[in-house]
């Protein structure tokens, strides 16, 4: 079903389904929890300021349906995802390469996301209901 978002905003809807974001996936100027339902994807990942040098990348989770920080690996945000921490990985290797084509699908809005993190003017909510499931 295709959905004119003008037309939600003009019902206030997409306000209230940012809202709601906020409070599913916590604070979004400083990190976002991406569940199974939103990216399609067995696992979580997490997207957030990382700051220092590293480039875009996200966490993803080895636990399936919740993110344990010292339980996940690290992947670029890029074209050409790549895992960075592959001693890190649990999944199955077709689970790993479902996580690198999320990212493919997703490059121009994570990286559009990862911008907004980096310099908090933006909210990246609306570009949380952008990203498309695998």
């Amino acid at each position: 079903m295709n959905v004119d978002k003008k037309f939600l905003k003009s019902l206030g809807v997409v306000k209230l389904l940012n809202e709601e974001l906020k409070i599913v996936y916590g604070f979004l100027d400083e990190m976002a929890n991406l569940h199974p339902k939103r990216t399609g994807l067995p696992v979580v990942i997490w997207f957030g300021e990382v700051g220092g040098q590293h480039g875009p990348r996200i966490k993803v989770s080895n636990n399936k349906g919740k993110m344990t920080a010292n339980d996940s690996f690290v992947v670029s945000v890029s074209k050409n995802p790549t895992v960075l921490t592959p001693k890190m990985v649990k999944l199955k290797p077709s689970e790993v390469e479902e996580v690198l084509d999320w990212v493919k699908l997703n490059y121009e809005d994570l990286m559009l996301m990862w911008k907004m993190f980096e310099t908090g003017d933006e909210d990246p909510t609306e570009v949380i209901l952008n990203l498309k499931k695998i």
